[in-house]
């Protein structure tokens, strides 16, 4: 009976010690998976990464680098390319991570940070675009050590932008037909433009395509002979710049730092910079009713925009050049500055019978322009007026493009 008790007392307790060692090792589980959890995939949204990596070990080094910068680090799986990313910053709306984007690009050790957007699907609904997403791991805890050969291991380098930019040409030299979207933003302030942009094949000078930013313009690459094309846009208030895009692929890295892949879209992001002092500036959207000073109702947006330019510089100061299409005389309409009526035609009913010369009618325009701007707010002592006639023509008068001499230019005399 001893031997039988002693037996079962021996049996008990390693029972106990046995569920206790169970226990132990699920609550030390337990404990590893609430520190931080690996979604599937990468939830819909824009990321900011700074690295990509095959393995989950050296992605979570990496991650601890990163955070040891001072910077905000998480990592996680994206299922549709296979790999871990690393990032510092995550939003459902794009515009909430340019500004982080800049920043730290500025720095030496991330200057190839990129922006990764993971496409969202039909849940994702507008009224999320102003939340952050949610943390996909949580930073490492600082009592959490790591031994000397983690330590001292080396992460896998990160995704260069070589890399990213060799992929970019393979997938252009693939596609016949190009689908090309045009984005612009003023330099420094990273302000979204409206602007027209025009398309060019510079071998024949020919007009491939002309848009508006966020429309898309779609280019058979067999129709184009030239190995790029001229990327051209217009934006009253904003210097003239011209950007190539090749299609074999070739050119410099800084070229296709611009470009980016929305689908089978290739995407252009272009910075543009405000008119500086010296630079002249055609109004091409900026029209006028024929042999008169009144302007068309076309011309709103355009004016608006030169407004815009002056009430964001203060200081600057602008002359308005008239020009027309050739010299002589006749009779004109004339805008009434005491109707303050600069588009209708119909109510600016006074007109000069004996005749008024080309230099007179091209500086009426200037002035109308000018009590416009006033109109809207800006000191008539920033805004100087000249009428050129047909002095400065671009094209002969007698040629189609002749319409063209017809314009008022900008020129800026201080910032």
């Amino acid at each position: 009976m001893t031997i039988i008790c002693l037996l079962y007392r021996l049996t008990t307790t390693l029972l106990v010690s046995l569920i206790s060692s169970v226990t132990f090792s699920f609550a030390n589980v337990a404990d590893c998976s609430t520190g931080s959890t690996i979604p599937e995939k990468i939830l819909p949204g824009t990321y900011l990464v700074v690295g990509v990596f095959e393995h989950e070990d050296n992605a979570k080094k990496y991650t601890e680098h990163v955070a040891g910068q001072g910077l905000s680090a998480h990592y996680a799986f994206y299922a549709g390319s296979g790999y871990f990313y690393v990032y510092t910053y995550s939003a459902l709306s794009t515009e909430e991570v340019t500004e982080a984007y800049q920043e730290l690009r500025a720095t030496q050790e991330f200057s190839e940070a990129w922006i990764f957007v993971a496409e969202g699907n039909d849940s994702v609904t507008n009224t999320l675009a102003n939340k952050e997403l949610p943390n996909r791991l949580d930073q490492s805890d600082d009592t959490t050590e790591l031994t000397t050969s983690e330590a001292t291991l080396p992460p896998t380098k990160p995704v260069s932008s070589e890399d990213q930019n060799s992929k970019k040409r393979e997938k252009l030299e693939r596609q016949p037909v190009l689908h090309l979207k045009f984005q612009a933003t003023q330099e420094g302030s990273n302000q979204p433009i409206a602007a027209t942009i025009k398309v060019v094949e510079g071998a024949r000078s020919k007009n491939v395509g002309e848009v508006s930013t966020n429309e898309v313009l779609t280019v058979n690459k067999t129709e184009v002979l030239d190995s790029t094309l001229q990327i051209i846009p217009y934006a009253i208030g904003y210097r003239k710049v011209q950007f190539n895009l090749p299609l074999n692929g070739s050119d410099s890295d800084s070229v296709w730092q611009l470009i980016q892949y929305e689908g089978d879209t290739l995407v252009v992001d272009m910075s543009l910079q405000r008119l500086k002092k010296g630079d002249v500036q055609i109004m091409f959207n900026t029209y006028f009713h024929g042999n008169a000073s009144v302007m068309r109702g076309r011309s709103r947006y355009e004016i608006n925009e030169l407004v815009k330019m002056l009430e964001e510089k203060p200081n600057m100061r602008i002359k308005l050049h008239g020009h027309t299409n050739g010299s002589g005389r006749g009779f004109i309409y004339t805008y009434n500055p005491e109707s303050k009526n600069f588009f209708n035609l119909i109510q600016n009913k006074e007109h000069k019978k004996n005749g008024v010369s080309s230099i007179k009618l091209s500086a009426l325009r200037t002035e109308t322009i000018k009590h416009y701007l006033e109109h809207k707010g800006i000191a008539g002592d920033r805004i100087e007026t000249q009428g050129w006639g047909g002095k400065r023509m671009i094209y002969p008068n007698d040629t189609p493009s002749s319409k063209h001499n017809i314009r008022v230019e900008i020129e800026i005399l201080n910032e």
